[in-house]
């Protein structure tokens, strides 16, 4: 708790500072971690009672109907590089999604959530290497100090390779497109219109899904409504999902990282591994082993490293 409220300090300190817009942003994705890791002992309740493609209708259908209640002059006016924007963010959350979760089918989840993790590297080395936009030398290092972070929460990642290696590492791809994506078709655009189209796209992809290879949960759903608006059919998670963790988080990493630098942006949201630990450990009971320990408190490092970076040259 101690290394969090330091955080929260010093992104506080720093937008009184020079980077105010910056560091609110930094701000914003913080916050948006730590929900989303707070969302993990709800998910877990959830994807034993829905279907996967399902649960991700749900969450974004009812997440963009609540986005345009909120916003229905601003994303009635939406713009032609909006839409596009919203498009191929959209497409690139949704591919991502699917193929670590077939990732996840091949291989333990351990090593599927390090794979994936690999975008946190991916981020500023595509940045280089293709918009010769060098990170610096204090985000590299913090970039490579959150991977190995990631690895020691992973646990034993020592498989044999297969099938599902390759869909993780494309998983990893995907997501790095899309926080990329998102960096650059917010700048001059109105990011809630991009979010309900990101949300709109996510939906239909998942809807199409459902239906082709989950059709029967489609007439379960129907029949059985009412177990499902019930406590044990894992209403109020499904509520809180909605609510917190697709309309407010989802908006708020878009809004946020308009202003943010996508490098900086892929380092603070690897917090939501950690706070997926503490949230499992508080609510569900879950042990920590020491080396779990030790990969939060070098992702914690990491993301001090980027916040402090404006006082140290490197």
């Amino acid at each position: 708790m101690f290394w969090m409220s330091f955080i929260i300090k010093e992104m506080v300190l720093l937008s009184l500072k020079n980077n105010y817009i910056g560091a609110l942003a930094d701000l914003g994705l913080f916050t948006t971690s730590l929900l989303w890791g707070l969302s993990f002992p709800a998910m877990k309740i959830l994807v034993d009672i829905y279907p996967v493609s399902w649960l991700l209708f749900l969450r974004f259908f009812f997440g963009g109907m609540i986005t345009f209640i909120f916003f229905s002059k601003r994303i009635l006016n939406i713009s032609k590089a909006e839409l596009k924007g919203g498009i191929i963010i959209g497409l690139f959350l949704f591919t991502a999604l699917t193929t670590q979760t077939i990732g996840l089918l091949y291989m333990s989840g351990g090593r599927n959530a390090f794979i994936t993790a690999i975008y946190v590297i991916l981020v500023p080395l595509i940045l280089w290497i293709f918009k010769k936009i060098f990170p610096g030398w204090i985000v590299l290092i913090a970039a490579g100090v959150c991977l190995a972070g990631m690895a020691l929460l992973a646990g034993d990642i020592s498989e044999p390779l297969s099938i599902g290696d390759g869909f993780t590492v494309l998983s990893a791809f995907l997501y790095a497109g899309q926080i990329l994506s998102i960096a650059k078709y917010t700048q001059g655009s109105d990011p809630i219109s991009i979010s309900f189209i990101q949300f709109a796209v996510l939906a239909v992809c998942s809807l199409i899904s459902g239906l082709i290879f989950e059709t029967e949960f489609a007439f379960k759903l129907i029949h059985d409504y009412k177990f499902y608006l019930s406590a044990q059919g894992g209403f109020y998670q499904l509520i809180f999902m909605i609510f917190i963790c697709s309309f407010i988080c989802y908006t708020l990493q878009v809004c946020s990282q308009k202003f943010a630098n996508p490098t900086h942006a892929v380092i603070i949201m690897s917090l939501e591994a950690v706070f997926g630990l503490l949230s499992g450990i508080i609510f569900i009971g879950e042990t920590v082993t020491l080396q779990a320990a030790m990969g939060c408190a070098l992702i914690f490092f990491a993301v001090l490293m980027v916040e402090l970076r404006h006082f140290v040259k490197i």
